[in-house]
């Protein structure tokens, strides 16, 4: 192959890699705002473990499956607690749903709990997690938005899988 070869091959693919970019959001900004809201009531099964564990992997598919097949009725939500007392590579994590209207009738194996709360700081993502910041960013830029407006924040963030490119993290006011 001469250099021409080489050099038009070597320029499709950064335009295949740019356009794949774009198209995945990855220029899209993350935005920060402070929100008012209701009480976060979630239903779900706590995890404690390595974040490559399979038992958190089906947690999260079966938090999915309630919603595709409408056991419940809500967002895939993840609870993450920032607990000093984990080992490396270990989370302690609340995965289920964050319910949309109350419900009497939960899956067995899920527990319910109430996060009380009028205020959260929140970042609205826009992109294929492929292409988002990483969430130690995300929670330093939630964190720096609080303190601009003088919010004291709980130590946990509150992710809700709206679709596959969008995704709300909250952070709410103690």
């Amino acid at each position: 192959m001469n250099k021409k070869v080489i050099t038009l091959i070597g320029l499709v693919i950064i335009v295949i890699i740019t356009a794949a970019y774009f198209y995945l959001g990855g220029l899209n900004k993350v935005a920060y705002t402070i929100e008012d809201v209701t009480d976060y009531n979630v239903v779900g099964t706590h995890f404690k473990g390595k974040s490559d564990s399979k038992k958190m992997e089906d947690a999260f598919f079966k938090a999915k499956d309630y919603i595709d097949d409408n056991t419940l009725n809500g967002v895939l939500t993840i609870i993450h607690y920032n607990d000093s007392t984990l080992e490396d590579g270990e989370q302690k994590l609340f995965i289920g749903i964050k319910l949309e209207s109350g419900t009497a009738d939960l899956p067995g194996d899920y527990t319910r709990i109430t996060i009380p709360t009028r205020r959260a700081v929140r970042a609205t993502i826009e992109a294929h997690n492929v292409v988002m910041p990483s969430p130690k960013t995300i929670e330093n830029n939630l964190r720096e938005k609080a303190l601009e407006s003088s919010i004291s924040l709980q130590d946990f963030t509150i992710e809700q899988y709206i679709s596959e490119n969008l995704l709300i993290i909250d952070m709410v006011a103690k």
